[in-house]
């Protein structure tokens, strides 16, 4: 039996659609978590002529998901409750010294395997002189420090999305683990829901 060169053109075209889907499947993807708080409670800097109010979660969040593109393949920002295969948890801490007049900020970021397992905690700290005045000024020194701690903190963090270590791995799959795992390692599977992560509960007042 004959096939058509239109039939078989079809089966081609289906087949590389079968095969685009797949990768884009196994895609691994991060999401980036930063508390409602946030966005939410106000964060004082203390002056002696001028206090600052603010949010430090719209300052944050545009800063890191630069920082983490430029290492994982597909992150976005945890807005419901989304899965994924590694969910990083970040904390932003800001702490104005009125008499040195210097900003300083820690970004301290918990990394989530897809099954819920800590895979690495990080901290990144920068200091950066500046007055704190009137809107502008302080949002540029903010802004600032905020990128420091995060150069500081992606040059400790380690994504692997798809790869976690697994001490329990059973002797066959470590005689012969998936392509591109090390021995001793296992490829996870699960999918993480941000709202595991927003569940947990936190301080609702910020400590540097």
């Amino acid at each position: 039996m004959q096939i058509s060169k239109q039939c078989l053109m079809g089966m081609l075209l289906f087949s590389s659609c079968l095969s685009q889907a797949a990768t884009q499947e196994s895609k691994p993807e991060t999401l980036l978590y930063i508390s409602p708080l946030e966005y939410n409670h106000s964060v004082r800097l203390l002056s002696p002529y001028y206090d600052y109010w603010f949010e430090q979660g719209p300052l944050v969040e545009p800063i890191a998901l630069k920082a983490l593109k430029n290492q994982a393949d597909a992150v976005n920002l945890c807005k419901a409750n989304e899965t994924a295969d590694t969910i990083i948890r970040l904390k932003p801490r800001i702490f104005y010294n009125p008499q040195m007049r210097v900003y300083h900020s820690k970004l301290e970021a918990t990394v989530y395997s897809g099954n819920g397992e800590i895979i690495g905690q990080y901290a990144g700290e920068a200091q950066q002189q500046g007055f704190a005045s009137f809107d502008n000024a302080t949002k540029y020194h903010l802004k600032k420090v905020y990128g420091l701690a995060m150069k500081d903190l992606m040059s400790k963090i380690s994504l692997q999305p798809t790869v976690q270590s697994n001490e329990s791995t059973n002797p066959s799959q470590a005689a012969n683990p998936p392509t591109g795992v090390q021995p001793g390692k296992s490829v996870s599977l699960a999918k993480l829901p941000c709202s595991l992560i927003g569940a947990q509960t936190e301080p609702v007042f910020n400590f540097y």
